[in-house]
């Protein structure tokens, strides 16, 4: 083998080793799912991921609800990978209500309320390794999620009164490169 054919063979070598680190490297700090997409999912307002989730949602209302108004949400989400995430299809839902006061004269149930979701296609990028809220990202108030207690119900109310909402948080989330 001549001398520039032999340094040819071992760059060759050299750049394909380097190749499967960087692949290796890629594969460790993508995390999960081989297309670099998960779901995060929260309950309660607290903190909490599903199954293989590569992030946490949370967020809660900014303000008590009262019929005829509205509380906006502003979601928080905790990125522990590597690399910057980026966040779509988010989503909220009252799973379950804590109603005090309600009885059977005065019931208090989920379906007393009705959650306002972001735009669609609304997407935010959360930088590796951070926590970012909606606030935070500089996202405007008026594209938050929202919740609000039913204001035109034929049954009375009254068992909502001091009630707490126990949120389920969703979305999808990708690697960003």
């Amino acid at each position: 083998m001549t001398d520039p054919a032999r340094k040819r063979h071992v760059l060759g070598g050299a750049l394909a080793l380097l190749g499967m680190v960087i692949v290796m490297l890629l594969v460790r700090c993508g995390g999960q799912g081989g297309d670099g997409t998960n779901d995060g999912t929260s309950g309660g307002g607290g903190q909490a991921t599903s199954s293989g989730s590569s992030f946490t949602i949370s967020g809660d209302a900014k303000e008590p609800i009262t019929p005829g108004s509205s509380a906006t949400i502003d979601l928080e989400f905790a990125n522990p990978r590597r690399l910057s995430l980026v966040v779509r299809d988010m989503q909220v839902r009252v799973h379950a209500v804590k109603a005090p006061h309600a009885d059977s004269a005065h019931p208090c149930s989920a379906s007393d309320y009705t959650v306002d979701q972001m735009p669609e296609g609304t997407k935010v990028t959360i930088p590796a390794r951070a926590t970012r809220s909606l606030s935070g990202l500089g996202l405007p108030e008026r594209s938050w999620p929202s919740v609000a207690l039913v204001a035109d119900r034929t049954a009375n109310q009254d068992g909502c009164k001091g009630a707490s909402l126990v949120l389920v948080h969703s979305a999808s989330g990708s690697i960003g490169w």
